[in-house]
């Protein structure tokens, strides 16, 4: 008899269809919670998106407008915060818990909180054959105003969301300008 799948390997395959848009990521987490028997009382906003990152619930996308990226830590951090609202912890406890906690012990509350029926994610879309003249498909990111990453196809990186994440993190940090200090 097959073993259930690992739900935390389960959660971890998600990562591969990040980046996405604020709207994706809300109603990917409301997917998520629902098929895992944890269905939100309404599905969340994108207006709810932003007041969490002003509330440091999670942290705020890679980049800024219409090229701001949310990424698989960022769907991490809002499955945990739903999960922790809906026992009832308040938003302030909840940002603590963020700012103290890694990736990885996040990972494992939401995995642990929604293993009952942790959907794998859809398929991917099958390969678009190669051109004739062989152009490779891009990857872009921003993570800062003014700076875009672009990671050709098959790159590395690509498969590791924690050194992507990290490497974007650290872009928006360099090129976030000069604070004063008084």
């Amino acid at each position: 008899m097959p073993s259930a799948p690992d739900p935390l390997v389960t959660l971890r395959r998600h990562a591969a269809a990040a980046p996405w848009s604020g709207r994706e990521l809300v109603a990917l987490a409301d997917r998520l919670l629902t098929a895992a028997g944890r269905p939100p009382e309404r599905p969340m906003s994108l207006r709810t998106l932003h007041f969490y990152v002003a509330s440091e619930v999670i942290q705020p996308p890679h980049g800024r407008g219409a090229g701001a990226g949310w990424g698989y830590p960022h769907l991490v951090e809002l499955l945990a915060s739903r999960v922790r609202q809906a026992a009832g912890e308040r938003l302030e406890s909840i940002a603590e818990r963020r700012r103290n906690a890694t990736l990885g012990d996040l990972e494992v509350a939401v995995a642990t909180a929604l293993a009952v029926a942790l959907p794998a994610p859809a398929p991917p879309d099958p390969p678009v054959p190669a051109a004739p003249d062989d152009i490779e498909e891009w990857r872009e990111f921003a993570p800062a105003r003014g700076v875009v990453l672009r990671l050709a196809s098959g790159h590395p990186l690509l498969d590791d969301p924690r050194r992507l994440a990290a490497l974007l993190d650290g872009l928006a940090r360099e090129a976030a300008p000069p604070t004063r200090e008084s």
